[in-house]
């Protein structure tokens, strides 16, 4: 399925494997990667498996990556992606990533609304679930203002290198 997005100020293209020298310096980002259940300083190798990974989710129907863009000047923002699709139960787990020079311009918030609405309403996926670290308290007024709910905290569940991390839980469903 190859499907691009576009809103009034962003172009969301599937992801290529060529995408991970761009979307490189956003993951390794200190900033970013301490968001994240990334390694803390992902090397460029592993900046380059995990964008494959992406990809290889759409190639075997188990999720699908955008590229999120600026329509006028075409640099790289950040990344959206839905992965775990159940499709018996209609879910689907969304994560995503943007530079820090991007944040706070409701970005994240437009890339969001633009996907959930695809989701929901060209793929007919009733639920859709993501997660923040708790500590992550800008990407959870992404989610709220993108229309998800804050469902709990499961404590401690997340391993990152050593260390464990809540988990904050957001759920949309369709008719929300």
């Amino acid at each position: 399925m190859a499907l691009d997005l576009t809103t009034r100020r962003l172009q969301l293209t599937q992801v290529r494997s060529e995408d991970w020298e761009e979307y490189y310096p956003i993951i390794s980002a200190p900033e970013t990667s301490a968001h994240s259940d990334l390694p803390r300083a992902p090397t460029e190798k592993r900046a380059r498996g995990f964008v494959d990974w992406m990809v290889r989710l759409s190639q075997q129907s188990k999720g699908f990556a955008w590229m999120v863009r600026d329509v006028e000047t075409r640099e790289l923002l950040g990344c959206i992606r839905l992965n775990s699709i159940d499709k018996r139960a209609s879910i689907a787990v969304i994560g995503y990533e943007f530079g820090k020079p991007f944040w706070g311009n409701g970005y994240a918030t437009e890339t969001l609304i633009a996907v959930t609405k695809h989701c929901h309403q060209v793929m007919n996926l009733y639920r859709l679930e993501a997660w923040t670290l708790a500590g992550n308290l800008a990407s959870g007024r992404v989610l709220t203002n993108a229309g998800f709910r804050y469902e709990g905290t499961q404590r401690r569940k997340m391993i990152i290198g050593r260390q464990r991390f809540d988990m904050r839980l957001f759920g949309r469903l369709a008719d929300d």
